[in-house]
């Protein structure tokens, strides 16, 4: 089977993929309006994360479809081949195999692969094979909303109509059987599911959304609207003021009322509600501001906290610090919807801390599904990476979905050009001006604290090059060619130069990271994470002790002479950036202290910390 490369017009659906916010200006219109930037002409050059999404093509694309597939024929009645895959896959693939098709059908248009885009169809349409003719999926809330996100990205990244026919059948079969109760969430029932296990309702309805900006029809915006999560969407319509505390629920469930704030972003994009575009603004920014570990993880035990400590305290104890393939995932499309809506380089931060400290430090996934889960930060010295102890778990789903979706986060197309809004090696094709413009970074970052962006073209061509400047950049330098350039946007956070480049031109770029203390909230100002620029360093925890250094979260002058810079070795393998310190005094000959690397470098069970209480450290 093969699959379509182009939508196929349908008088019904009338799919028109805009795929780009309603053009309503907030208050403040963004000085330049971004645009998302086609997957299939960006290319991730080879590094860190062009590994990982050829190893993720490797592993679900050699799934076998009547495996993946078994359970829900087995179900239906109708001949059953293959084997059941085990774990949370065990009677069917429902809690994964939406995020399983869509992840495929991304990555193949990434990828240009058109076997990895004719298997997400093969599973799309085999799985609709099974439904009955009611078109009634008989699935939860929670397999559903993932069988939607799947259907809608095999429509828009695999050019399969069909799905959305799929999708449009289960849409009206949901409309009339799930439980309207819709209950906020609550400490006692934090993902809502009470009182008829119709757990986290409130992210229903993202996909909905995206059909009915991908298709028009009004059936999937009606039934998007049923869904909406007012009891708690409504704290965040607004932001406090300087100074005050966010007034919003906690004590949830952490993943899913990130993962709703996409919900309103996709209202948002499919009818210009400014009140979901502030919704999801404030949520992000509430994450990264409340939630949020150095990594960018968030939600210690899966809950969210109050910010009174909470976030600190967790690290005593709990070893599942962080959902990291899920957290990732939420983020992501968080960022995919807010920077052309807003057009600030910030929203793209935490984003950057989970590329480097979240998917890009999770362990891959194996064949045998064994999957990356929780991140584990507790203090001390045992921290250590483990799979989850079920195989194909929600984060094998989160997993693909968030490694496909790297190329959406680097560049960001403009009328006047193009910005760059992470620095990892890729490049884009793009047509500028008349002509196809190809911008390609060169990076080691952050083994080297520099990237260049070379512009290729048939002739001269003049665009604005915006570069994000990073909230931990310290001594950000732009070079044309070799001579210095100056060029601020300081109120949307972007360097810029704007000028005719001619073919082979080159930017590059001083990113300016160095090495910091981190405090993991106000009320522990010494229980830290060191980093390098974004990238958490993890201190190596084998018969080694903790690094202390009291203040040196106030004071980076102090981390300067107590940590020291050397070559790397070679153990780090081939997704972890080559970023190695050495403390300046190694301590006792038995147990001294421990170097570090950064935690994408740290293996499988190797024991290691990410926070260290720098005023009194922790021997037991």
């Amino acid at each position: 089977m093969t699959a379509n490369p182009t939508p196929t017009a349908n008088p019904t659906l009338n799919p028109t993929p805009t795929a780009e916010p309603t053009p309503v200006d907030p208050p403040t219109a963004p000085g330049v309006r971004l645009r998302q930037a086609d997957p299939a002409r960006v290319r991730l050059l080879p590094g860190p994360f062009a590994e990982r999404a050829g190893h993720a093509a490797g592993v679900y694309g050699g799934l076998s479809p009547a495996d993946v597939l078994k359970g829900f024929r087995r179900n239906a009645g109708q001949p059953a081949p293959g084997n059941d895959l085990g774990g949370w896959a065990s009677r069917t693939t429902e809690a994964t195999f939406g995020q399983w098709v869509g992840g495929l059908a991304r990555l193949a248009h990434t990828l240009g692969d058109t076997t990895l885009a004719a298997r997400a169809v093969e599973l799309a349409d085999g799985w609709a094979a099974t439904l009955p003719a009611d078109g009634d999926a008989r699935m939860a809330t929670y397999g559903w909303e993932k069988a939607a996100c799947g259907l809608v990205d095999v429509a828009e990244y695999a050019g399969h109509q069909d799905a959305l026919r799929a999708l449009s059948r289960i849409t009206e079969a949901a409309a009339r059987t799930f439980d309207r109760t819709r209950s906020p969430a609550t400490r006692t029932d934090r993902d809502g599911r009470l009182p008829y296990g119709t757990l986290e309702w409130y992210t229903l309805a993202e996909n909905p959304y995206r059909a009915f900006t991908l298709t028009g029809d009004t059936s999937f915006r009606d039934f998007a609207e049923l869904w909406h999560y007012d009891a708690y969407w409504d704290a965040f319509a607004t932001r406090p003021e300087p100074g005050q505390p966010w007034d919003v629920p906690v004590w949830l469930h952490a993943y899913s009322h990130v993962n709703t704030f996409c919900s309103a972003a996709e209202a948002y994009v499919a009818t210009g509600d400014r009140r979901m575009l502030d919704i999801a603004r404030n949520g992000l920014e509430w994450t990264a501001e409340t939630q949020s570990y150095a990594t960018g993880g968030y939600g210690p035990g899966e809950w969210s906290v109050p910010d009174d400590g909470s976030l600190g305290r967790a690290l005593e104890w709990r070893t599942d610090s962080a959902e990291i393939p899920c957290d990732t995932w939420a983020v992501f499309k968080l960022t995919r919807r807010l920077l052309p809506a807003t057009g600030q380089a910030a929203h793209a931060e935490l984003a950057e801390r989970l590329l480097f400290n979240g998917i890009g430090a999770s362990l891959p996934i194996r064949p045998d599904g064994r999957s990356y889960y929780y991140a584990d930060y507790r203090l001390g010295g045992q921290s250590t990476k483990l799979r989850h102890w079920d195989a194909w778990p929600c984060c094998s789903g989160t997993y693909l979905q968030a490694v496909a979706a790297v190329p959406d986060l680097i560049f960001w197309p403009s009328d006047d050009g193009i910005a760059v809004a992470q620095f990892l090696p890729a490049e884009i094709r793009w047509s500028h001006a008349g002509q196809e413009v190809t911008l390609r970074q060169h990076t080691l970052f952050p083994e080297t604290d520099t990237t260049e962006l070379r512009v290729e073209s048939d002739s001269p061509v003049t665009l604005t090059l915006r570069v994000r400047i990073p909230s931990w950049s310290e001594g950000f330098g732009l070079r044309v060619n070799g001579e210095p350039v100056a060029g601020w946007d300081a109120a949307y956070g972007w360097a810029l130069v704007t000028r005719e480049w001619q073919p082979g031109d080159r930017l590059q770029v001083t990113l300016g990271a160095t090495l910091r203390a981190e405090a993991v909230d106000r009320f522990h100002p010494e229980r830290a994470a060191l980093l390098h620029g974004p990238v958490v360093l993890a201190q190596e925890g084998v018969f080694s002790s903790p690094f202390a250094l009291p203040g040196a979260a106030a004071d980076p002058t102090l981390l300067a002479a107590a940590l020291t810079r050397v070559d790397p070795d070679d153990g780090d393998g081939p997704f972890a950036p080559r970023l190695r310190y050495q403390p300046t005094d190694r301590g006792a000959e038995e147990q001294p202290v421990g170097p570090f690397r950064a935690l994408a470098g740290v293996k499988e069970r190797w024991p290691h910390r990410v926070y260290h209480d720098l005023n009194a450290p922790r021997f037991l």
